[in-house]
């Protein structure tokens, strides 16, 4: 019996916070639903050659997320996050509703900036 793997290249590179409670834990949702591997999650505590390798410095990818898109070119915030999305079931068809609704991108990227600067103390982190 053969084993298929995949071993085509990732359509996108999501460089993650893994110690950033929140983050994980939408980070392993979209993991376990990424069944085609279309992905490649980088968590930034731990491959920061990836980072280097990216062009991001760890300052960056701590004050924002960063997506690769299949061209490597850098998408951050929730340009980032729809980046990833549609490549995912379920939230890959969400991501023409924020395309065409009017005022929503916008909005969305309001909350995830406020998310972004405050992610740390909410977790009771420190930078």
């Amino acid at each position: 019996m053969d084993i298929e793997t995949n071993t085509a290249a990732p359509k996108a590179t999501v460089y993650h916070d893994g110690e950033c409670p929140l983050c994980q834990k939408e980070v392993k949702l979209m993991q376990k639903i990424d069944v085609s591997k279309a992905i490649r999650w980088v968590d930034i505590n731990k491959d920061k050659q990836a980072l280097e390798d990216a062009g991001i410095t760890f300052q960056q990818a701590m004050d924002r997320i960063h997506v690769a898109d299949e061209s490597q070119q850098l998408h951050t915030g929730v340009a980032g996050f729809m980046t990833a999305w549609q490549y995912l079931p379920y939230y890959r068809r969400i991501v023409p509703v924020i395309k065409h609704t009017p005022l929503l991108l916008p909005l969305m990227e309001r909350v995830y900036n406020l998310f972004a600067k405050y992610r740390l103390r909410l977790t009771r982190r420190h930078s």
